[in-house]
């Protein structure tokens, strides 16, 4: 993979790919807007071409707000949805990130395939609205609840559902990989899970990754992230999955705790030869 982080955006927007130069990573996930509310303020002209130039020849990943529900019983959490989505789009194309993860969501007891069926009609709406757009991708959840997406079949029946594939990719998490079941400890494992995504979703359709390694045990339904290696994943596990060849032009984005240095010194030890 393609080492990279999710890098902080305080001071401003366009402090993030700076810092993602200065820790001499070529790719990284920021969020534009405060990810646990509906509305945010827009990003100004001059931070938009501060942000432009300093992420000149980097892939930059933009992760949309976490409420986000197009499977919702409540229409107004639907709709507030469609709204959220656009606005995020427009500023990915204002700032011109290439892609944008969204979790699925929650079929809140209208079960699996309605909310397939919700989540992929918005998609179909709403995507072909912002021509210039980012390419939108699914992140598997780790299965909580009523969450949509913690089977990659789940995730292949939104993308195919809706019509418009070729502005769809996807985004797998490791620790909510992990909490869904899927074994990523070691070599084997490893294996069998890239061979799962090739055959399930695609290659050519997966186009991040979230790398994380998880407080809690495999088929827990829960979704903790923690350092690599000193979770239950391992940093074996993991370190197999970064080296891939299938997966050798991927983003691995680390999404563990902490701060910006942290989440560096946490890639490195993928990086690093044994």
């Amino acid at each position: 993979m393609i080492a990279g982080i999710h890098v902080s955006t305080a001071g401003g927007i366009h402090k993030a790919p700076l810092k993602l130069r200065e820790l001499e990573l070529n790719t990284g996930q920021i969020f534009t807007a405060n990810q646990r509310r509906w509305k945010n303020e827009e990003v100004s002209p001059a931070n938009i071409a501060k942000f432009r130039e300093a992420s000149e020849g980097l892939t930059i990943i933009s992760h949309a707000s976490y409420l986000i529900n197009f499977a919702s019983a409540n229409p107004e959490v639907v709709e507030k949805s469609h709204i959220a989505l656009v606005e995020e789009l427009r500023r990915c194309e204002t700032l011109g990130i290439q892609y944008l993860v969204m979790h699925p969501g929650a079929h809140q007891k209208a079960g699996i395939e309605k909310g397939i069926e919700m989540i992929s009609s918005s998609l179909r709406q709403l995507l072909p609205t912002v021509k210039a757009g980012p390419m939108l991708l699914l992140e598997n959840t780790a299965g909580a609840g009523t969450t949509v997406g913690c089977r990659l079949e789940e995730l292949a029946a939104i993308r195919d559902s809706s019509e418009i594939q070729e502005l769809i990719g996807y985004c797998i998490d490791t620790a909510h990989a992990h909490g869904a079941g899927y074994r990523i400890t070691d070599e084997e494992t490893v294996s069998f899970f890239v061979k799962q995504l090739d055959s399930i979703l695609g290659r050519d359709h997966i186009k991040a990754f979230h790398l994380n390694d998880s407080k809690v045990e495999c088929d827990s339904r829960r979704d903790r992230h923690e350092h690599f290696g000193e979770g239950t994943i391992g940093l074996d596990g993991l370190r197999c999955l970064f080296r891939a060849p299938l997966l050798s032009h991927v983003p691995g984005i680390a999404e563990t705790p902490g701060s910006d240095d942290e989440r560096a010194a946490d890639i490195r030890k993928l990086l690093q030869r044994q």
